[in-house]
């Protein structure tokens, strides 16, 4: 937690991270400075003293490392992926909502563009299988349609049945290279999708402490 993070990622935080935020915290302890204390107490992540972010004591730590700012928490929570505090280990009251819809996220996973330049090849690898799949089965029928022979009816089967398993190798592993294309985009995609997660603070169960000076 002792990362230091811009006040320009504070207050885009609403944006990259905080979609469909809900204000309504409940049973949140804020501390408001007290008198002329306002610019000697700073938030411990963000580093900054503005009397305009309300400051709270969400964990155990004592001192100079007590106070943050609620949107400075929330932001590290999420980049962090962690729901209690690095320094005393105090265990956060958390409630978890995923970031992006179902097709929303499938948009935002393939505006990478190592993402996107997988799919393209991807795709053409698939087109590529294809064709060559229907041209295969293309001469297999027309082998089946105008192979005749009256002198060896016997070959003549044996003939049919070497193209239709010919035939069928060829569907098989046409149908297990698109399964292994699809798995390999879908797996990535699902478990960051269902990851991606905005963590907000349902109730900080904390004492307020008076105003401490730095």
């Amino acid at each position: 937690m002792n990362r230091k993070l811009s006040e320009d990622d504070v207050r885009k935080s609403s944006d990259s991270s905080d979609i469909g935020r809900d204000h309504s915290l409940s049973g949140i302890c804020i501390s408001q400075p007290r008198g002329s204390s306002i610019d000697s107490v700073v938030c411990r992540i963000c580093q900054g003293s503005s009397d305009e972010i309300s400051m709270i004591s969400p964990c155990l730590c004592k001192g100079s490392m007590k106070y943050v700012h609620l949107e400075c928490l929330e932001l590290w929570l999420n980049r962090s992926g962690l729901t209690r505090c690095e320094l005393c280990l105090h265990n956060f009251q958390t409630h978890e909502t995923l970031r992006y819809g179902c097709c929303e996220s499938v948009l935002v996973w393939y505006r990478n563009p190592d993402n996107r330049n997988l799919l393209m090849s991807d795709l053409l690898i698939y087109s590529i299988l294809s064709f060559v799949c229907f041209m295969l089965t293309l001469v297999c029928m027309l082998v089946l349609r105008f192979q005749h022979s009256e002198h060896d009816p016997f070959g003549e089967e044996l003939a049919k049945v070497a193209v239709i398993c010919f035939l069928s190798l060829v569907m098989i592993a046409y149908s297990a290279n698109v399964i292994i294309i699809a798995r390999d985009h879908l797996m990535p995609w699902y478990r960051w999708w269902r990851s991606a997660r905005n963590v907000r603070l349902s109730r900080l169960d904390v004492v307020d402490y008076p105003m401490e000076t730095v």
